[in-house]
């Protein structure tokens, strides 16, 4: 059986760069025998914009947020799957706001104690993420947004990014390069 793949799709623009260039990756992952869910970030029903620091989730034996929304609901998933992707444009030099919601509830997933323990640990945590300017002092930032949690939490880090994207929606397939860079990553992520 092929890999378990979840993209989190964090663009706002439904015809936006990051969702049709992260289509791509997707068919390709499951040309290549993945099994792929998408969960859209940006159209969850949330009770509060991202974790409250509650700590109710350290408390608990489960690894689950406690505000129990569709959200939390959604994040509760997560460990199922061998790979977790993340789809974001750059947005101040981080993720989407739509998307941080997301992730700052992951923080459910692991237990903080004297014994440090993740849902999520051996996984495989990607990034597909766009930008409108460089890779240098700005894509390469988000980058370490995500590497640095993957490396805690002992996960293997896989990254594909598109600097200097057009913000004309959807133009980025139009440029073969960017295109078959997803497609490889898209092999890549249902290999991992």
């Amino acid at each position: 059986m092929g890999k378990k793949i979840v993209f989190i799709q964090g663009g706002p623009r439904k015809n936006g760069n990051t969702r049709a260039i992260t289509s791509i990756a997707i068919k390709a992952a499951k040309e290549n025998g993945a099994e792929v869910t998408e969960i859209d970030a940006t159209a969850l029903d949330f009770k509060e914009p991202g974790c409250i620091g509650c700590l109710k989730c350290q408390k608990s034996d489960e690894f689950k947020c406690t505000l129990n929304d569709e959200v939390a609901e959604k994040v509760s998933t997560l460990p199922a799957y061998d790979v977790i992707v993340l789809a974001t444009p750059l947005y101040w030099w981080s993720y989407s706001a739509q998307l941080k919601i997301f992730i700052d509830r992951m923080f459910s997933l692991s237990k903080y104690s004297q014994v440090f323990q993740s849902k999520l640990s051996g996984k495989v945590l990607g990034l597909l993420a766009t930008a409108g300017g460089p890779l240098e002092d700005n894509l390469e930032l988000l980058e370490s947004q995500w590497k640095k949690p993957a490396d805690m939490l002992g996960c293997r880090f896989l990254s594909c990014l598109f600097p200097n994207v057009p913000r004309e929606e959807g133009s980025l397939i139009s440029d073969q390069s960017s295109v078959k860079k997803a497609k490889e990553f898209g092999r890549l992520l249902a290999s991992a």
